[in-house]
């Protein structure tokens, strides 16, 4: 049984173009023909009236005409005509996309893209490399690049030695079911390393931390770093507030919290009591200051302390761009904005300085200034190989595309099909009216010879 789909089924509608060449064979202006008469001198004379034929002339012309629009539309519409052949040859071949960890040796001889081949019964009919520093990143780019690739049993492969918190169950659950996975687990992960933890600011100073993992045991070793302390967050408020803002900054620093990266700083502004604090602040551009304040507004300590606070601000200068809400009070009002002023985070708040709002909000803002290192890249503990085959599974049968599918039967052979189909009633089109013009020029001459 015969079906046809097509790719881009709003193409059809240019099929209302036929309508012109009907129109022009109907309000053309013909040529009269010269009749031969040897005398009119015998003919009463008679008002002259014009008459024009509203008829459809020369019909095997015009047939080849629309024929001509309609395969041309019927070509850019895309038609697949789906067979049983057609869809043999589906299930037949694998298109592959192969996600190969950056991290992984290559010390066995296998490079990347070199797997395993499968399914035996199956031809590799196309296939693309993914490298990558974080798999699930890759995994995401290899499934967009399957979801338009043509159809075929598609199938994901992923190489990689596999350390504990690379690739999770909520990476393998994003992955279409009708997409095959099959995970190889290349070289092997060092017995102990000892990676960089990151740079916290204490009571005492700025540390230096190094985690060492062996096994299923981490250590972590600090040591106090020679750059002097440096208050990431210039804090402006009211005279009286300050020994408030003096005691959160120092419990801040008793938790320790992430040294700021180079040339990140911000500004907080409290703007609980007497008097207004001026403050104005420009729409955030710069990536880092958008990802600290979508942090304070993910931060559930803020949130929480937020909503306990009864009123929030009430300038309405905060209520709309470029300022954005991180935080909510108990009436629903913003409790505290962000902006971007001068290549700084700036936040502007309204709860007072002697609530414990204020030091969450400077231990979050601190943080949000911070770089956190990914120790996942320095796991040494493998996912379970139990585990990484329950996430295995095989490539599906491919599905039968629909009308505006952007998957694609890389073939083209119809669409090409009726490319040569309008070509050829070019030709014939063009020797038609090359005939009737030939035809016409020998009948005028003629009546001029007699």
């Amino acid at each position: 049984m015969l079906n046809v789909i097509w790719q881009s089924p709003s193409v059809l509608f240019g099929l209302a173009a036929i309508a012109a060449p009907i129109l022009i064979h109907i309000l053309v202006q013909r040529r009269a023909e010269r009749v031969p008469f040897p005398t009119l001198r015998f003919l009463q004379p008679t008002r002259l009236a014009s008459i024009r034929r509203h008829l459809l002339d020369d019909g095997a012309l015009l047939a080849v005409r629309v024929a001509i629009l309609a395969a041309a539309v019927a070509a850019l519409a895309g038609p697949l005509v789906i067979t049983a052949a057609r869809r043999q040859a589906w299930e037949r071949r694998i298109v592959r996309a192969v996600v190969v960890d950056d991290a992984a040796p290559s010390s066995n001889g296998r490079e990347a893209g070199q797997v395993a081949r499968g399914d035996d019964r199956a031809e590799l009919h196309l296939s693309r490399d993914f490298t990558t520093t974080s798999l699930p990143d890759g995994v995401r780019r290899a499934v967009a690049w399957l979801d338009t690739a043509p159809v075929a049993r598609h199938e994901l492969v992923v190489v990689s030695p596999f350390p504990i918190g690379s690739l999770t169950a909520a990476d393998i659950a994003a992955v279409p079911a009708s997409i095959g996975i099959r995970l190889e687990r290349t070289g092997a992960l060092p017995r102990t390393r000892t990676v960089p933890a990151g740079r916290v600011l204490g009571a005492g100073g700025v540390v230096a931390r190094e985690a060492m993992l062996d096994g299923q045991r981490t250590s972590l070793r600090a040591e106090a770093a020679p750059e002097p302390l440096s208050w990431p967050i210039e804090v402006l408020n009211q005279p009286e507030a300050q020994p408030a803002i003096d005691a959160a900054i120092a419990a801040v620093l008793s938790q320790r919290v992430w040294a700021p990266a180079p040339g990140r700083r911000a500004t907080l502004v409290v703007m609980a009591g007497t008097g207004p604090s001026p403050v104005s602040g420009a729409a955030i551009r710069t990536p880092w200051i958008a990802d600290g304040a979508a942090r304070l507004l993910r931060d559930a300590d803020v949130q929480t302390a937020a909503a306990q606070v009864s009123t929030g601000l009430t300038d309405a200068r905060f209520f709309s761009a470029p300022w954005q809400a991180v935080a909510f009070a108990a009436d629903g009002r913003a409790l505290a904005v962000a902006a971007e002023s001068s290549g700084r985070l700036l936040v502007a708040s309204g709860a007072p300085a002697s609530t414990i709002v204020t030091p969450l909000l400077m231990r979050s803002i601190v943080n949000a200034l911070g770089v956190v290192p990914d120790l996942r890249r320095g796991e040494v503990a493998p996912i379970a190989d139990r585990r990484l085959r329950e996430w295995t599974r095989p490539a599906a049968i491919p599905r039968v595309p629909v009308a505006g599918d952007r998957r694609q039967d890389d073939g083209g052979n119809d669409r090409r099909l009726l490319w040569l189909t309008v070509l050829c009633l070019l030709g014939i089109e063009m020797w038609m009216r090359r005939a009737r013009s030939a035809a016409a020029d020998a009948r005028e001459e003629i009546a001029r010879v007699a």
